[in-house]
């Protein structure tokens, strides 16, 4: 009797095709996509989108949505987007020199700021962290990742005008812990208070999602109010 594969050796393959990794990848920004605009990420008719978009529901890889007449697709969970982001890690530093492609100026964008499944990643992403620590608002735990937030930084986000939900900012509830940034090497928030402050930043018009692609712009409001509250340090 053949020995049964093992679902991680199922889930390699179906991550490893390169035109299911550019769909994954788009999907990394942490939105909802149609199969068309997946489709036309990856370069692909719609109807072999449909292929790749099955299997990749069969191993829950993604999960899928329907209203009205469209069907919307995310990855399934934060689990599947860490692994991602863990691959990139690796794929980053296979070559001679890691940080090569991050130093080119078509990164810079990401590089800079952009969506990691949801909360903000980047060189913005790592200040946003380093400066919740120094300010005493969070509190790196050596044994761990995460990062409790404290009173004064429940307060401080209260006052702040970003309309984040009470339950996120009670003291040492587990709402923030760190994600390795694979282009700064050094933590950024993920957690339900990082997705929240995302999209705050963005509800406020502080950063502006760019079309078709992970990076998010810092605006001129942004420039004032966001690196004043939050990225001073």
């Amino acid at each position: 009797m053949a020995t049964p594969q093992p679902r991680f050796a199922r889930i390699a393959a179906a991550i490893g095709d390169p035109t299911r990794a550019l769909m994954l990848s788009r999907l990394l920004d942490g939105c909802h996509h149609t199969a068309k605009e997946l489709a036309d990420h990856a370069g692909i008719a719609a109807s072999t989108a449909s292929g790749h978009l099955r299997l990749l529901l069969d191993e829950r890889l993604v999960r899928a949505r329907s209203q009205g007449r469209h069907r919307y697709f995310a990855l399934a969970d934060g689990n599947v987007a860490q692994a991602l982001e863990s691959l990139l890690r690796v794929a980053d530093g296979a070559g001679a020199a890691p940080a090569t492609r991050w130093q080119s100026p078509a990164m810079a964008g990401l590089r800079h700021a952009r969506s990691c499944y949801g909360h903000l990643a980047g060189e913005l992403g790592v200040r946003l962290c380093q400066c919740f620590v120094q300010r005493g608002w969070a509190v790196a735990a050596n044994d761990s990742a995460d990062y409790p937030l404290t009173e004064a930084g429940a307060q401080a986000l209260a006052a702040a005008g970003l309309e984040l939900a009470p339950r996120l900012l009670v003291p040492g509830k587990r709402v923030l812990y760190g994600c390795l940034d694979w282009s700064q090497r050094r933590d950024h928030f993920a957690g339900p208070l990082a997705v929240a402050l995302l999209e705050a930043f963005l509800a406020q018009g502080w950063l502006r999602r760019r079309a078709d692609s992970r990076a998010l712009d810092l605006t001129p409001r942004g420039r004032i109010a966001l690196v004043d509250k939050l990225l001073t340090c």
